[in-house]
């Protein structure tokens, strides 16, 4: 590739990238003005002009795995309500921004989904006659200890993973994907990176360090970023992250990957809650995704 060629091909860059450019540095500004004004209607302009610039991207997804994790994903995503839809959650109650995840980290196949209790208990029970097959008070003792803790789909690979080896392949990773997600009363943005580097310049990092002030205190923004927390939340609540250093945008939960089966009728989301996580169990009844089991499995 000669000069000119090179010195083309950075024109075109140039001229392609101006427009959004140009639009992100009207929304940094419109966002700082907001906050040096006090003006919660300016900061409801600025999420206003991010729900219209950013769309769902449900009918771009590149194959049938990424097509259905949508749909996966619109079943398992409820800021309104706890991890298994089972009672309301205050949380996100009176904000009227949703922020929503636009990437997904990879989609996976797994020779088994569980979706009932009997299921997880036959086959580790299975598992374990094959690891000692020959060894009756072994397999007696590893028995009881399965059975001794809660064991359902959601917990299966995670309490013993040495006698729940399914196997999985990976089908997609590093996904562009904004779900269609709606909710009465809420309006839904999507947290692209450059919206991303965007807040993280609004907001700034400072902040008190993990287990400053007592040993099980997350570290939290103080001082001037403390006060942009603060009035961003008018409109969206987020979360500075446990460890210091960094900002966690999502409304929560937030889906990490999601495993399928290979008919394609059960499905794992593996999620983050502001500071914890665990597993969620889907499995398509009449058609549509349904959770049938939750647990958290984790916690910073």
């Amino acid at each position: 590739m000669n000069i000119r060629e090179i010195y083309v091909i950075l024109i075109l860059f140039f001229v392609s990238a101006a427009p959004t450019m140009a639009q992100n540095y009207e929304q940094a500004q419109l966002l700082q003005d907001a906050y040096l004004q006090h003006s919660t209607e300016k900061l409801y302009e600025f999420f206003d002009n991010w729900a219209a610039a950013v769309r769902s991207n449900e009918k771009e997804a590149p194959n049938p795995y990424v097509a259905e994790a949508h749909k996966v994903f619109a079943a398992f995503y409820q800021p309104l309500y706890t991890i298994d839809g089972s009672k309301h959650l205050a949380l996100y109650k009176h904000k009227p921004y949703f922020i929503v995840q636009s990437s997904l980290h990879e989609i996976l196949q797994a020779e088994k989904i569980f979706s009932k209790p009997e299921e997880i208990d036959s086959f580790m029970v299975a598992s374990i006659y094959r690891e000692f097959p020959n060894d009756t008070s072994l397999q007696n003792h590893w028995i009881k200890e399965v059975r001794s803790y809660k064991i359902g789909p959601a917990y299966d690979s995670y309490d013993f993973p040495r006698f729940a080896r399914i196997p999985t392949t990976k089908l997609d990773s590093a996904i562009e994907f904004r779900p269609p997600v709606s909710f009465k009363g809420k309006k839904v943005v999507y947290l692209t990176q450059d919206y991303v580097e965007l807040l993280d310049d609004f907001l700034n990092d400072t902040h008190i360090d993990l287990g400053e002030e007592d040993i099980m205190q997350p570290a939290y923004s103080s001082d001037n970023s403390q006060l942009r927390h603060e009035f961003f939340n008018k409109a969206a609540l987020i979360f500075y992250g446990h460890w210091g250093g960094y900002w966690q945008y999502e409304t929560y939960p937030q889906a990490y990957k999601i495993i399928f089966n290979k008919e394609m009728d059960r499905a794992i989301v593996t999620f983050r809650f502001v500071y914890e996580g665990g597993k969620v169990i889907l499995e398509k009844q009449d058609g549509k995704w349904k959770i049938v089991d939750a647990c958290f499995t984790w916690i910073e």
